[in-house]
């Protein structure tokens, strides 16, 4: 019997924290490739019809109408390749998503979780060429299709993939509880910095500690705990206090934009 097809990804970091990401189908991902060829090639007409108005007010000051013509057509030509080619290439290099992506909430990450760079969004955009083949995207939504990350042949090449990111939610800030003592914050370095991946697992466990058993939560902890203990030179504290501890010095650290003096409270 086959599986059911599943729109959710995991993805494990080096920690063994598991992070999800929502994949986005073949219709939402035409239909963000859509807006933005109704964008690209508006915007090309416009500045068509500018050229045009151009060389027809030039050709009736100067006489010279097909040299004219001539240099707008290869200014034209010139446009169609940007627009063909370099701009998607160039938004998603940039910011990972195109303004069409943008509009339907997608963004195109690597097939780890990470953004992209300039070398996959390059290579997956070059690939659009034999994903239009025959015609209308044939080969490109096949391939989507009869992969489980819905990946066409410049994602498969690029080693990338599209998601639908999650929306960034106003919860409540996490506080500490009971407030960190003397002696542990005397065990632990006056500086705490967590790069953005540890921040946002360390965060997400936080989150969850009420809808977790105390002992799925000493298992989680255990996954990451000992990493921060080694760098912070804490091993032996239990790893669900570690865990909340380094994450508030941190959070303080970045509103301070300082050092985190060594005293008690949270």
């Amino acid at each position: 019997m086959r599986a059911p097809l599943d729109t959710v990804v995991q993805i494990e970091t080096p920690e063994h924290i598991v992070f999800e990401h929502r994949l986005a189908g073949p219709a939402r991902r035409a239909l963000a490739h859509v807006l933005d060829l109704v964008l690209c090639y508006g915007v090309l007409l416009l500045v068509g019809i500018a050229i045009l108005f151009g060389v027809v007010g030039g050709a009736a000051l100067s006489g010279e109408l097909s040299s004219l013509a001539k240099a707008s057509v290869g200014l034209v030509l010139l446009l169609v390749f940007i627009v063909q080619w370099v701009y998607f290439a160039a938004w998603e290099a940039l910011t990972g998503r195109t303004p069409g992506k943008r509009a339907l909430g997608l963004a195109v990450v690597t097939t780890t979780g990470r953004p992209i760079g300039v070398r996959e969004a390059t290579l997956r955009n070059l690939l659009r060429a034999a994903d239009v083949l025959p015609v209308g995207y044939v080969v490109g939504l096949a391939c989507q299709l009869c992969t489980q990350r819905f990946q066409r042949l410049g994602d498969l090449v690029a080693g990338t993939m599209v998601v639908v990111p999650e929306r960034a939610r106003g919860g409540s800030p996490i506080v500490l509880r009971p407030p960190a003592t003397a002696a542990e914050l005397a065990s632990l370095p006056q500086t705490v910095r967590l790069d953005p991946e540890e921040r946002a697992a360390i965060e997400l466990f936080l989150r969850r500690r009420g809808q977790l058993g105390a002992a799925r939560e000493r298992e989680l902890a255990e996954l990451i705990a000992p990493v921060i203990a080694d760098r912070v030179g804490a091993a032996g504290m239990d790893p669900v206090r570690l865990l909340a501890l380094v994450f508030d010095l941190a959070a303080r650290a970045g509103r301070d934009e300082g050092p985190v003096s060594s005293r008690g409270g949270s």
